[in-house]
This record gives structure tokens, sequence and C-alpha cells, in this order.
């Protein structure tokens, strides 16, 4: 997550880079094993069946890679005191518009960290603004490690909202 501020505004942008390049590390190897598999001359003895095989072990490879990528968004919050309105963008990768939510900042009542395990049990933090009308922003769309950069991040969006 980053955050700047400049003249009554705040930013706070989180892109999940890292995951995005292994997904796509993930589709680069499979459509390369798909196109090698029929696309390399072999000898006989590298039948249709093994080919196929490569195809599909390929195919697995490039499905996964888009799942990781697309299941991963961005999102980008701005806050501006000037005109008293925030808006939230959530961005998926092959999506060609993203998600908007506009919001009043006098409309913002919390800036909170949700404590989650992964599936490894390590803890997790996500940065989160709550709404009236119990509605939910997740600054961040993945929980991320590290328990000391989430309160910063909390305390200067709560420091610039003067919550």
């Amino acid at each position: 997550m980053k955050i700047t501020q400049a003249d009554g505004r705040m930013v706070i942008a989180d892109t999940p880079g890292c995951l995005w390049l292994f997904g796509m590390m993930f589709v680069l190897s499979g459509s390369s094993a798909m196109i090698a598999a029929f696309a390399i001359a072999a000898p006989p003895t590298f039948v249709f069946l093994t080919r196929s095989a490569a195809f599909v072990i390929g195919a697995a490879h490039l499905s996964a890679g888009l799942w990781i990528v697309r299941r991963h968004a961005s999102t980008l919050t701005e806050l501006d005191r000037e005109s008293g309105q925030g808006r939230h963008l959530v961005r998926r990768p092959g999506s060609r518009t993203p998600a908007v939510t506009a919001f009043a900042l006098a409309d913002v009542r919390a800036v909170d960290i949700r404590h989650d395990r992964d599936s490894e049990g390590d803890p997790m933090f996500q940065v989160r603004l709550w709404l009236s009308g119990s509605r939910l922003l997740p600054l961040q769309a993945q929980p991320a490690q590290g328990e000391r950069a989430a309160l910063q991040h909390a305390d200067a969006i709560r420091q610039f909202l003067n919550l």
C-alpha cells in the first residue's frame, strides 16, 4: 500500500504487482508448453498421447496464471478535503472499467484493520474504511503481512480525516 498526500488530497494505492508477475509467469510457461507440445519437431516415439499430455499441462498452467492475475485486484482511493468527496476504485486486470464508489468524507465513520490468518496460520492485515450505513471499503484488495505497516497506514488516514 502506498499513501501520498499533497494539497489537502490523499491518494491510497494498492497494486498487487508481485502477484500479477507471478501469475504472468504461469501464463507464459503455460503458453510455451501448449505451443511446444505440437510445434516442436520430435522423434516418432513422441506420440500423440505424450503431446496431448504436454498440451493439457500447459493449458492448466495458463488457466492458473490467468486465475491468479484476474483474482487479485488493485485499489485506488482518493480523499479530497477541499471538495469533501472521496472515490474508491477497484480494478481487475482484463476489465474495461473499474468498480467506482463515490462517497462524502463526512460519511467516513472509522478506519480499521481487519485481522486474519492465511492458509499457513500467519497473521494478515487489511486496512478498511467504514462508511455510514455500514458500508465497507477495503483499501487493500488483499490482506498483507505486517501489522506495523497496517497500523501506520491506518493512523495516517485517521489523521488526514480528523477521526
